[in-house]
């Protein structure tokens, strides 16, 4: 819906000559209190059998432009001296109807959310009336994100958090042992993904890694691991899965290396997730 100005000052004029039935440009005694912008609607002969609603799209002086004959009415000729004024018509009040219940192609209404924040503000739950753009959401604390919408709407998660370990420095060789680091969540975190990274790659062997919830691993069969000459799990021909996603907030975590692999350095893992 494009926008149309309004003015509550507008003082009624008159045409300073006739218009026929298809003059686009007309002009008009006085401007007085009109609209500085445009379009706005004017209505010429009120309230007698040859009122017109008009569109005025541009103002140059007291010669306007003008689209004849809309919401309704039709294009005809008035004479100079003919009333015209500023004001409203039906189609202002219809409008803003159809904007207001418009559940499929208006952006205001199709994103009519029911949310429910959770007591650390890191949870809403949503609905809307139709398929969501992607929106997001800020909070004290971080930004939301939009993900896919479910059968029942949206369900809004916290942007990524990630939290990177180092598990070796960047001089000395990769060797293996358990609990190589410990450390306790700052936050309950639901992990949605895990990966390692090396400074130094591997010339033989696969460096494996396993991270431990409470001196239990949250991977599955197949650990953490980065393939020899790679810096990356993220290429791994074996990928790893998660068995336990629900870390809790102050749990103890440890981090074991597996195999050491030759000459690997700078040894990283990622814990990629969400605040639960």
């Amino acid at each position: 819906m494009a926008r149309r100005y309004y003015s509550s000052t507008a003082v009624a004029t008159t045409l300073s000559a006739s218009a026929n039935n298809s003059t686009t440009s007309i002009t008009v005694t006085a401007l007085s209190g009109f609209p500085a912008q445009t379009p706005w609607t004017a209505i010429v002969d009120p309230d007698t059998a040859s009122e017109e609603v008009m569109t005025v799209t541009s103002v140059s002086g007291t010669t306007l432009t003008v689209t004849r004959g809309v919401d309704g009415t039709s294009a005809v000729s008035h004479n100079a001296g003919a009333v015209f004024r500023h004001g409203v018509s039906g189609r202002d009040f219809d409008e803003a109807n159809s904007h207001v219940n418009d559940t499929t192609t208006d952006v205001h209404s199709q994103y009519v959310l029911k949310a429910l924040v959770d007591a650390k503000g890191d949870l809403i739950t949503a609905t809307a009336d139709n398929t969501p753009a992607r929106l997001a959401v800020g909070t004290n604390d971080f930004i939301l994100t939009a993900a896919s919408g479910e059968s029942t709407g949206l369900v809004w998660r916290g942007s990524p958090e990630v939290i990177a370990v180092a598990v070796s420095d960047e001089e000395t060789a990769v060797t293996t042992g358990t609990a190589k680091v410990t450390f306790r969540m700052p936050f309950a975190m639901t992990v949605t993904a895990v990966r390692a990274s090396l400074t130094t790659a591997s010339t033989s062997g696969n460096p494996t890694f396993d991270i431990n919830e409470g001196g239990t691993s949250i991977l599955g069969a197949n650990k953490l691991s980065i393939d020899a000459n790679e810096k990356t799990s993220t290429t791994a021909a074996t990928a790893t899965s998660i068995s336990d996603s629900a870390l809790a907030d102050d749990a103890e975590i440890t981090i074991d290396i597996d195999t050491a692999g030759t000459g690997a350095k700078g040894a990283k893992v990622y814990l990629i997730g969400r605040r639960a």
